[in-house]
């Protein structure tokens, strides 16, 4: 391996988002790296649904108005959300048509056909062998998640017939200067001085204790961009999937919303939570407001209750013969009928990241970000069905963007007096035991459940734990790797503590006990950018009401402002 490669584009992260934009990038005539990990990214294990306003059953205004209001709250980039719902029909018309992506029509929608017969994981591998993708989830399961694994598999054929330059590896920093990065390569530190780079590493669900999506979703991508100069949009925002069974030697699957009405939310005590919290004319059934669930489930756990669905007094016949709920549960639990079954919010995706304007470029000049690793976009929550669209879309259009607008190669971009240092002395490194304290910090304190009592304990916990972490030693580049990203969830999780500490209001998928109703003097973002003197600094940055003719991206607003 060489000391420094060179390239036009870097793109790093091997999900939707990162193959659509090395795709992009390619066919405008870019010469194109990959930096991929070689672990499941959260396509392969998605269900493969996308709505978007693209046949006679969806308008786009209808589109608009539900991801601005409905579901965003008033928080959405408009400029951001503007360009997916009328540019995505487009854009995901192309890809299906570009990479022969089987899809089916659906009610709101389009869905990737799955690949009958065969696992996930089989269909990963197969075609890849030791190129394939480690199932981090134990999610790619025939029924399941092969919707996404089969548009996953799509796109990366689509890849390999182009001479795009694969690179199994993971990135270790950012700089503005260039751009560049280093890189973890075949165990060697390796610069990469592209110009222009694209980050498409995904969401942080994995600094939860309990997610549905890969474990190693640790934010890399955010944090490298933060340090990097980049600025952090709507951090408080972290969309939990509730009814997740949470069993020991059980994935974290889904209880979709088709199971009978007489089905109980219970908990330890035994007593109906959905009676408790909301009043018996509401039944668990048809409770549909994921974030009300949310909240109600985790002040139950914070207080100490652990939560569970009780199917033991449905009967049978009340059961669809084609239950989502059933099948999954009859693989795992044959008798989950029997017993009550154990059930927590599960992070599920993260609304915020990295700010970027209508082309994904962040503030820092050649330098992107697309996918779940972006944010802006949804404001408050996210609208059912629109990750995979985002990610697309955003990826093709930062792919492209980043080819036509190339800038010069410094020689700061070759320069190797930044590489990483390899040894340094300090107490053992108890990396895994870290991770898992942070992950269950922010479960209790910064899930669905919130309260300034509960966030303001936090702050001395991350600080504790932070100040032990900064005593760690290593004596190699891996174990200088794991620490760094340790102290990275460790940043963003502080960051996600103060915007959630901040926003005094419950709107969205942010909920507070104590500010439980929505504030007018809320309707504006909150960003977070890295000082060098003052640590994080967060800002707020006022949006226009949604309109016709919106005013402009964040970025836009700023610079009209300065």
């Amino acid at each position: 391996m060489q000391d420094v490669i060179e390239t036009d584009v870097l793109v790093i992260g091997e999900g939707a988002a990162g193959l659509t934009a090395a795709l992009a990038a390619h066919e405008q005539g870019a010469q194109v790296t990959l930096l991929y990990s070689g672990q499941a990214s959260s396509t392969a294990i998605s269900t493969g649904f996308v709505t978007y306003a693209a046949h006679e059953d969806i308008s786009q205004d209808d589109i608009l108005q539900a991801m601005a209001h409905t579901t965003g709250k008033g928080l959405c980039d408009m400029p951001l959300l503007e360009r997916l719902v009328r540019e995505g029909p487009l854009e995901m018309a192309e890809t299906i048509e570009s990479y022969e992506i089987p899809v089916d029509k659906a009610p709101r929608g389009y869905r990737v056909k799955r690949s009958t017969g065969r696992r996930g994981k089989d269909m990963l591998n197969e075609d890849y062998g030791a190129d394939g993708a480690n199932d981090m989830t134990g999610l790619m399961m025939e029924f399941s998640s092969t919707h996404g694994t089969a548009l996953f598999s799509q796109l990366r054929k689509a890849i390999r017939k182009t001479d795009v330059q694969r690179l199994k590896g993971s990135a270790l920093s950012l700089s503005a200067e260039g751009p560049s990065a280093w890189a973890i390569i075949d165990g060697e530190a390796v610069k990469i001085a592209p110009r222009a780079i694209i980050i498409a590493t995904g969401g942080m669900q994995g600094v939860y204790d309990f997610t549905d999506t890969p474990r190693n979703l640790l934010g890399d991508g955010q944090a490298m961009a933060l340090e990097a100069g980049a600025s952090l949009v709507d951090m408080e925002f972290i969309q939990f999937y509730p009814l997740a069974v949470c069993e020991e030697g059980v994935p974290a699957i889904f209880m979709y919303p088709d199971y009978p009405e007489t089905a109980v939310l219970i908990n330890s005590d035994g007593e109906d939570l959905i009676e408790k919290h909301i009043g018996g004319s509401t039944t668990l059934g048809a409770l549909h407001n994921w974030d009300q669930l949310s909240f109600i489930m985790q002040s139950e756990i914070v207080r100490g209750q652990k939560v569970y669905v009780d199917f033991r007094h449905t009967r049978e016949e009340e059961w669809a013969p084609d239950s989502l709920t059933a099948t999954f549960l009859s693989k795992y639990i044959p008798d989950f009928r029997q017993r009550a079954i154990g059930v927590a919010p599960s992070s599920h995706y993260t609304i915020g990241g990295i700010q970027v304007d209508i082309n994904g470029q962040t503030r820092l000049p050649g330098i992107y970000a697309c996918g779940e690793v972006a944010g802006g976009i949804h404001g408050a929550n996210r609208h059912g069905g629109t990750a995979l669209v985002e990610a697309i879309t955003f990826g093709r259009i930062s792919g492209r963007h980043a080819a036509h607008h190339l800038r010069p190669r410094t020689p700061a971009s070759l320069a190797r007096e930044d590489a990483p240092v390899t040894t340094s002395a300090g107490t053992p490194a108890r990396v895994d035991e870290a991770l898992d304290r942070i992950r269950r910090i922010n479960q209790h304190a910064l899930g669905p459940f919130r309260s300034a009592a509960l966030l303001q304990a936090a702050r001395d916990d991350i600080a504790a734990l932070q100040r032990e972490v900064d005593g760690f030693g290593w004596q190699s580049l891996d174990e200088y790797a794991a620490i760094l990203r340790v102290k990275r969830v460790l940043m963003l999780s502080e960051a996600m503590r103060q915007s959630m500490l901040r926003r005094t209001e419950t709107r969205g998928t942010h909920t507070r006990s104590d500010y439980p109703e929505a504030s007018r003097g809320w309707l504006k973002k909150q960003l977070v950018r890295l000082s060098r003197d003052d640590g994080l600094v967060l800002d707020d940055v006022i949006l226009s009401q949604f309109s016709d003719s919106p005013a402009g991206s964040v970025h836009e607003r700023e610079a009209s402002q300065a």
